[in-house]
């Protein structure tokens, strides 16, 4: 019997995790090891079981910047993740093109299973999970580290540069390099550069 899969949810909101829980553990044969409604609580969580191998976390878009900052704390790192937002999201539209996995619900036993089937497909290659969310006028872009050059920021809008891309968004260069978890160096008052 193939063992089945071990599952993390980290979502704040209960009813959505109630109801993604039943649907992996009696539509998917999944094994729920632990629900969390923040990351701290997740890794609090996981120190207290015995197998702490994660195959698939389903996160929160919200809660992937903490994600990152503790990601050095997790005994082992998830094997897939699986990004959830809120049922009514509209930002969140564009996110599949964006990530290999994500879900909104309602949970549909069809959708999961097709996650897992793609998940354990052996010509499936996972995308690197080194980016953060940047939200551009409704829509969530995942940022990857590696191709971000420059972070210039004048009267609380910030331009991002990207090997291939530029944003413009509301914001400080502070609270933004408190965002990333790559070394960057602070020029003067209003420019940033990564060094990745």
């Amino acid at each position: 019997m193939t063992p089945s899969l071990t599952c993390l949810i980290i979502d704040p909101d209960r009813l959505a995790t109630e109801e993604l829980t039943r649907g992996l553990q009696n539509r998917c044969g999944a094994r729920v090891l632990a629900t969390a409604t923040t990351v701290a609580g997740a890794i609090d969580g996981l120190y207290v079981l015995e197998d702490r191998s994660i195959d698939c976390l389903f996160i929160r878009i919200i809660l992937w910047d903490d994600f990152l900052q503790r990601r050095s704390s997790w005994p082992q790192g998830p094997k897939s993740v699986i990004f959830l937002s809120a049922q009514g999201e509209k930002c969140t539209r564009h996110v599949p093109g964006e990530v290999d996995f994500h879900l909104q619900p309602p949970y549909q036993p069809g959708r999961l299973a097709a996650i897992f089937k793609r998940r354990a497909d052996p010509a499936f290659q996972p995308r690197s999970l080194d980016f953060f969310f940047l939200k551009v006028l409704c829509r969530f872009h995942a940022i990857y580290f590696s191709s971000l050059l420059e972070v210039h920021g004048n009267r609380g809008w910030l331009r991002i540069k990207t090997d291939d891309q530029e944003y413009m968004v509301a914001g400080t260069l502070a609270e933004f390099e408190r965002r990333l978890t790559i070394p960057c160096h602070r020029v003067g008052r209003h420019l940033l550069l990564t060094h990745y």
